[in-house]
């Protein structure tokens, strides 16, 4: 186990300051790989981001870590010996329904992003996934996208947002338009997304900004306010520089409204 101690910490913080944001400096990333130049690799980069880190070299070495010590999110690899990322990541989900602590997000990197590893990673619990080799700039991105705002417990930060059943009858007045409105927009959000994912998958930067323009219009009609600025953002960048670049934040982006509209269907 490597702990993340920089011998200079004070050197780059006035340039940390302008990747992340200030009350995320306190918080704690475990890196679990096995490669030891990417773990190189990674450390330079939290280092550079200012955030506290602990490297492993396998799942069972980042499970004691977690047993021991406070960890605010998981950087894994998904393929390692002794026990991969797959495994590890189960293992924390059952850890917390049992002691009923706060989700740690989990983050992976795998050498092949496809259907089947997607599907891996969703059955295992993991967040998002990231495509090897990161860059910096992905990496960041991620971090900001995942990490809590704070030194408290991890809470998805777009939740207290979010329209309740209660709340959409006060606006609209009728049962019978709620469940109208809810159907309408979860069956055309459902839409964008299946075409969102093929637009992802063959880097159409047209129709991926098409379609999220679309679903961050319906985000904004019920509320959502960080899905709607996140999406924004995204459509700007991918308009401006298209979706291999940031396909890491689109990725993770999308599973959030996927979430959104699974919420809106359970109202």
């Amino acid at each position: 186990m490597q702990p993340g101690n920089p011998p200079d910490e004070n050197a780059d913080r006035a340039s940390s300051s302008r990747v992340v944001p200030v009350n995320c400096r306190r918080l704690t990333v475990l890196v679990v790989e096995d490669h030891p130049a990417y773990r190189t690799l990674l450390g330079w980069i939290l280092h550079k981001l200012a955030l506290g880190f602990v490297v492993v070299d396998d799942g069972q070495a980042g499970l004691a870590v977690m047993e021991r010590q406070r960890i605010d999110l998981v950087l894994t690899d998904c393929q390692m010996p002794v026990m991969d990322g797959y495994a590890m990541t189960r293992q924390v989900r059952r850890n917390e329904r049992l002691a009923g602590t706060a989700r740690v997000p989990i983050i992976a990197f795998t050498a092949t992003l496809g259907p089947e590893q997607i599907q891996r990673c969703v059955a295992a619990g993991i967040d998002a996934w990231l495509l090897k080799p990161v860059t910096f700039e992905q990496l960041r991105d991620v971090l900001t996208n995942w990490l809590p705002l704070s030194v408290r417990p991890y809470r998805p930060e777009a939740a207290p947002q979010w329209p309740t059943r209660a709340s959409l009858l006060e606006t609209f007045g009728s049962v019978t338009t709620v469940e109208q409105l809810l159907q309408t927009l979860v069956r055309e959000a459902q839409v964008d997304l299946a075409v969102l994912t093929e637009a992802q998958r063959t880097r159409d930067a047209c129709a991926t900004a098409q379609h999220l323009h679309r679903l961050i219009g319906s985000v904004a009609f019920l509320g959502a306010d960080s899905l709607e600025t996140r999406g924004a953002r995204v459509i700007d960048a991918v308009t401006r520089e298209g979706v291999a670049r940031h396909a890491c934040s689109l990725g993770v982006l999308l599973e959030d409204i996927h979430s959104y509209v699974r919420y809106l269907s359970s109202l």
